[in-house]
């Protein structure tokens, strides 16, 4: 976890967190004018660069996505949620490259951050499918608790763009994007000296806790929504603005806890 701060003492982490933040606010623009829930999310191809920006550089993929985000909402849907934005975004890219070192390796098996073999295009599906989760459940948490709008409209919204958008691009950017970095020693391990760098923990409980709390969340926050808020199922196909539940909320919280808590001490 140490690192996400001392990056920041060094001069090409910082400068790879504007190139990053720059990038991905470039890639959001197009598609800001077609909007799912108008005022707060819409068709977002560029969903899978965080996940790819933190398997490169790290932390500052990380602060980049959430830079990045937050500078897209200042055209079109920036609201309080964005702080919410901000964070789900962050874990977007952080996540990945924090459970990338958790899943064993196969025998022989290099530990780079690309995708050269069956199994790494298997750990890649993995860390990229509950990192999408997590920022869904962020953000949708975030956004219900603000009564901007309900939980399940932008939980399986933003997780399925996440998701499909970067297990479909992803293993095809990734290897790309890789050699480049390697080549010209801009993975962030290259760059940062490693008693800046924390060690993954020994305890699996800590994975473990990120997978089952994102998952977690989803699945109660919608439960929630239907059986305590008397929300219809359906409902997530027509987003309210205004709405929002304080049952849902405190339901989701205690795995919203339970994955920040294992995320950073993983």
């Amino acid at each position: 976890m140490k690192e996400i701060v001392s990056m920041w003492k060094y001069s090409m982490m910082v400068a790879i967190t504007v190139l990053c933040a720059g990038i991905y606010m470039l890639f959001l623009l197009p598609t800001k004018s077609i909007a799912i829930i108008p005022g707060i999310t819409e068709i977002r191809p560029a969903s899978l660069l965080p996940v790819v920006f933190g398997l490169l550089f790290g932390p500052a993929g990380a602060w980049g996505s959430a830079i990045g985000n937050l500078g897209g909402d200042f055209f079109g849907t920036l609201s309080p949620g964005s702080l919410f934005g901000f964070i789900g975004n962050f874990l977007n890219a952080y996540i990945p490259y924090r459970l990338w070192y958790h899943i064993k390796q196969r025998h022989g098996e290099d530990r780079a951050p690309t995708i050269n073999s069956p199994w790494k295009l298997a750990r890649f599906g993995i860390v990229s499918t509950i990192a999408s989760i997590a920022c869904a459940v962020t953000i949708a948490w975030g956004l219900n608790l603000l009564k901007i709008t309900n939980f399940p409209a932008p939980a399986t919204i933003i997780a399925l763009n996440n998701t499909v958008t970067t297990l479909l691009f992803g293993p095809i950017l990734l290897p790309l994007l890789y050699r480049t970095a390697s080549k010209y020693k801009l993975l962030w391990t290259d760059l940062m000296h490693p008693k800046d760098i924390s060690r993954p923990s020994a305890d699996k409980l800590y994975p473990f806790m990120v997978m089952t709390g994102s998952t977690g969340a989803f699945f109660s926050g919608i439960a929630a929504a239907c059986f305590i808020a008397g929300e219809a199922f359906n409902d997530w196909t027509r987003p309210l603005q205004g709405t929002g539940s304080i049952a849902v909320t405190l339901v989701v919280l205690p795995f919203l806890v339970i994955m920040l808590y294992g995320s950073f001490r993983s």
